[in-house]
């Protein structure tokens, strides 16, 4: 019988197995090295262009090759026809992750069917929790959920893998339990590469050597099992989930309301979004003007999805990348904590109209 914890996360997300980990790319590493046991051979991993970095840097750690997906300059979402031609261009199977970037909720009918028929295994990785207690059943061979930093399920550290298929749960299980705790060590070299990329994305550009280093240090923290000592506050967050989710929806509405006169120079993405991780719109002309606004009256403002093929040395990544950033170019992200509330939001719904009237 599972524990308290595995039981809860199971019911939760509809399926019948848990496993904890202590970084959710853990159970990335796991399954690739799972995998290559049953065939000594890289294991090709499907993944938006535009996914964190250290999914990339975990998928090489576990020995696997990431594969770009392009995503859609609209909604920063690879679409279905898209996942489709990139499994039909990669000889070996693998693994194919659709991922609800941002909150937002994609749709791909035909890449799970393509999948099913050629022995790609599915990878849901919903990082923000969409799928808890959804109406819609989740699709994947496992899912992926993380409890890290600024997710909407946050303690700082922590993630799941959740399947239907009790050999998969136990081996990965097995294999993530040799993985070492989650140190105040690595959590200090985290927050330090955390920090360099973001230092990095403001300059034109960046020698492969400089990226190498952060990616050196990166995979080497892509391995950590759960720390048990958080069971009793993550029942906790789950608790609230339900609360902090409405909140966050309200926030995402109160944005929408007061940004509705600039809907056609901040445009919003048309996407489903159960659960906001940020109120994401989009700047064809001026996006970093707006963003510095903000900025300089001291209110976050993000801007921090690039393709990943200019934050790896290209040698990390397979596939063809897309002719043009679109989405990491033009997209602003605002935030929906706690802090925002309607009269926060009008202030930077001012400061916002302001800038537009300067362009």
């Amino acid at each position: 019988m599972m524990p308290v914890l595995e039981q809860r996360l199971a019911h939760l997300f509809g399926f019948e197995y848990t496993v904890m980990l202590g970084r959710a790319r853990s159970g990335l590493v796991a399954l690739i090295e799972t995998l290559n046991d049953i065939d000594n051979t890289p294991v090709p991993v499907l993944i938006p262009e535009n996914i964190c970095p250290a999914l990339v840097t975990a998928i090489r750690a576990g020995g696997g090759t990431a594969i770009t997906v392009p995503v859609s300059p609209e909604n920063g979402l690879p679409d279905d026809q898209t996942f489709v031609r990139t499994m039909d261009s990669v000889e070996k199977p693998g693994i194919v992750s659709p991922t609800h970037l941002y909150g937002f909720l994609g749709d791909y009918p035909q890449t799970i069917k393509l999948a099913r028929k050629k022995g790609w295994f599915i990878l849901e990785n919903d990082t923000n929790g969409l799928r808890i207690q959804s109406k819609e059943s989740p699709f994947g061979d496992a899912l992926l959920v993380s409890f890290g930093y600024a997710k909407p399920i946050e303690i700082g550290s922590g993630g799941a893998l959740l399947t239907n298929d009790p050999l998969l749960a136990k081996v990965i299980d097995r294999r993530v339990s040799s993985y070492p705790l989650l140190d105040d060590s690595a959590r200090v070299l985290e927050e330090e590469t955390m920090l360099k990329r973001r230092s990095l994305r403001n300059m034109q550009g960046t020698s492969d050597q400089v990226l190498e280093q952060i990616c050196h240090t990166e995979t080497a923290l892509s391995r950590f099992r759960f720390d048990h000592n958080s069971v009793d506050l993550l029942l906790t967050k789950l608790d609230q989930f339900p609360n902090d989710r409405a909140r966050r929806c309200e926030r995402r509405d109160h944005w929408d309301q007061a940004l509705a006169p600039l809907d056609k120079i901040l445009q919003p993405v048309t996407l489903k979004q159960p659960v906001p991780w940020r109120v994401i719109r989009r700047i064809p002309k001026g996006r970093n003007h707006f963003a510095q606004s903000l900025r300089e009256h001291n209110i976050d403002a993000g801007i921090n999805y690039r393709s990943l093929w200019r934050e790896l040395p290209s040698h990390y990544l397979n596939g063809k990348p897309s002719s043009s950033d679109i989405w990491g170019d033009t997209v602003l992200n605002l935030w929906v904590t706690k802090d925002y509330d309607q009269a926060h939001i009008k202030q930077a719904t001012d400061i916002l109209m302001e800038a537009a009237d300067e362009l």
